[in-house]
């Protein structure tokens, strides 16, 4: 008996074609799922960065700005005629300068001299972003040391109460002892024959009873500036710096207004950029108005953003934006606008 093979049937072109289609249109539509949640997970990171740098910023900035002026338990609003502040020629302006601002303008050389004056070096001039605000700020900062007997003469060591001053208050650095009714301003001298707790100097302006207290001196001065680095598509990456530390990646400006108190009437206070302050009129800062502009390091829009983003002072807008007096470049990166206002805690006032 004859056997019958059974006839095996394939497919045909039709239905391979129809096959390798609906295959094709699965992986495209897998592919632009995952390109979206890339995509989306990347603007998401994006924002996180910006929101935690922006934070950070803000908060570095409005920390230093409240203590500006800061001289320990002395009581400004008690002695504003500067007489109880023996200032040294270390910093002869503190009394009346506690805050210092410049806005930056390329080339111009009353910017230069008084971003010099702040000390910052010619390189680091150079690096800042046109347009943007430089502040300098001082204040007495801890840790705190109390003298423990007071000084025989005004040239006596600072005997105080802790075993880390030798430590805590180094040669050359700056530092201000205060008995709530004055102030002296000083370097810190040789310790090398010092004990652990004492703290040498060149001499005050009076010998400081026990109880007297001691605070480190600071000085700090903000700006944006180039930070030498590119993103992946070459665009240039700015920081918020502290003197010549890099602070906060990212910020690209930095605008402030500045509060000053009218001498006639307390109450009234005028905002204005810090081209527009007298002399005379920098003890007069009672409040700042401060605000930055954040980029992430690497692009991760589509296209390009059409936002104008207001700061303080001045409204950034897209460049090539008709009439913009502040711009940022068309490079797809996302960006953010952060802005706080604050009051300095030791304002002179006047009686």
């Amino acid at each position: 008996m004859k056997q019958q093979g059974m006839m095996q049937q394939g497919l045909s072109l039709v239905e391979l074609m129809i096959a390798l289609l609906l295959s094709s249109l699965l992986i495209l539509g897998v592919m632009t799922l995952y390109l979206d949640s890339d995509r989306t997970a990347r603007t998401s990171q994006a924002l996180a960065r910006l929101q935690d740098s922006g934070r950070i910023a803000i908060d570095i900035l409005s920390r230093d700005l409240r203590l500006s002026g800061y001289k320990g338990c002395f009581n400004p609003a008690d002695y504003n005629d500067g007489q109880h502040f023996q200032a040294s020629n270390l910093d002869p302006d503190f009394y009346s300068s506690a805050i210092r601002g410049v806005v930056a303008v390329a080339g111009d050389d009353d910017f230069e001299e008084a971003a010099s004056a702040m000390g910052l070096s010619a390189a680091q001039v150079s690096r800042i972003v046109n347009g943007t605000d430089v502040i300098q700020v001082r204040y007495a900062v801890g840790p705190r040391r109390i003298l423990e007997q007071g000084m025989a003469t005004e040239n006596s060591l600072l005997d105080t109460d802790s075993d880390q001053a030798i430590q805590q208050y180094v040669e050359g650095a700056e530092a201000i002892i205060t008995n709530c009714n004055r102030v002296d301003h000083f370097a810190v001298g040789n310790s090398s024959s010092n004990e652990d707790n004492e703290i040498n100097h060149s001499g005050l302006s009076l010998d400081y009873p026990e109880g007297a207290q001691v605070f480190r001196f600071s000085t700090a001065t903000y700006w944006v500036g180039d930070t030498g680095r590119t993103d992946n598509d070459g665009n240039t990456v700015f920081a918020l710096y502290q003197d010549d530390q890099e602070v906060v990646s990212g910020i690209e400006r930095l605008q402030i207004l500045y509060g000053v108190r009218s001498t006639s009437n307390e109450d009234e206070v005028r905002f204005v950029q810090a081209g527009g302050i007298n002399d005379n009129e920098w003890n007069e800062i009672s409040a700042l108005q401060v605000g930055i502009l954040i980029s992430d390091e690497q692009a991760v829009m589509e296209v390009d953003s059409t936002r104008h983003f207001q700061l303080p002072g001045v409204t950034v807008q897209p460049e090539g934006s008709s009439g913009a007096t502040a711009t940022y470049p068309e490079d797809e990166r996302l960006r953010a606008a952060f802005a706080t206002a604050v009051r300095v805690r030791n304002k002179v006032l006047d009686d």
